[in-house]
């Protein structure tokens, strides 16, 4: 009877420690680390004075914490990225109408008006009058005299060709636009279309390519606005 109730007492000695182990480890282990912000971890990983994701990146810029180096952003400094999310700030801050532009739209039908500038190697002024009236010879276009009463405007630059003292040719670079106005800073502003370039050995035929190309220029405008959903 003795020696059943001491290898009772050992068995339970035995059994014990083990317990009393586990629950003593169990008070003393510490809490696992919480999860910092997803800001926090970002500027812990940049190097210091370099940019790094904030909550106001996406904000004011748009750009989610992923995006962040596809987009470029981490090769600015941190000053240059606290100086680009201050901007948009003051832009979404001050008057929301100074970025509303009021620009010229091309009729569906009649004429479009057409504001018209020549400038560079034409000290006569030839080439520029062949433009003028080959323009105003269009069915879809009409010249205007301002780009503020103008659909569209098109800029033209003349460059002469020459060989030696002789002139060969005329080089005509172009760029086709919508007049705007600012409506915020009541200043004019342009949205550029198409740009290009026609070489004529003549001359005379320049106007023509001109002409032409303006012509598909303001089809495509009526097209582009009678397809728009």
């Amino acid at each position: 009877m003795r020696k059943d109730l001491c290898l009772l007492l050992l068995a339970s000695g035995a059994l014990a420690a083990p317990m009393i182990s586990a629950q003593t480890g169990a008070q003393t282990a510490p809490a696992p680390a919480q999860k910092a912000p997803a800001a926090r971890r970002a500027r812990a990983a940049a190097p210091a004075g370099t940019a790094a994701w904030t909550p106001e990146v996406q904000q004011y810029l748009g750009v989610q914490q992923g995006s962040f180096t596809m987009v470029g952003l981490n090769k600015l400094s941190k000053a240059q990225l606290d100086a680009l999310v201050q901007a948009a700030k003051n832009n979404l801050a001050g008057d929301p109408g100074k970025h509303v532009l009021n620009c010229g739209v091309v009729p569906q039908s009649g004429k479009a008006r057409v504001f018209l500038t020549v400038a560079g190697d034409d000290p006569s002024g030839q080439r520029a009058t062949e433009i003028r009236q080959t323009i105003s010879g269009l069915d879809s276009a009409a010249l205007a005299d301002s780009a503020q009463a103008a659909d569209r405007v098109l800029h033209v630059v003349i460059q002469e060709q020459t060989l030696g003292k002789r002139t060969i040719g005329f080089t005509a670079s172009y760029v086709t636009g919508t007049p705007c106005t600012d409506q915020g800073r009541k200043t004019d502003a342009e949205l550029k279309g198409q740009l290009g370039t026609y070489t004529d050995p003549r001359g005379v035929d320049l106007a023509q390519d001109l002409a032409k190309m303006l012509d598909e220029d303001l089809r495509s405008a009526r097209d582009g606005r009678a397809n728009a959903p």
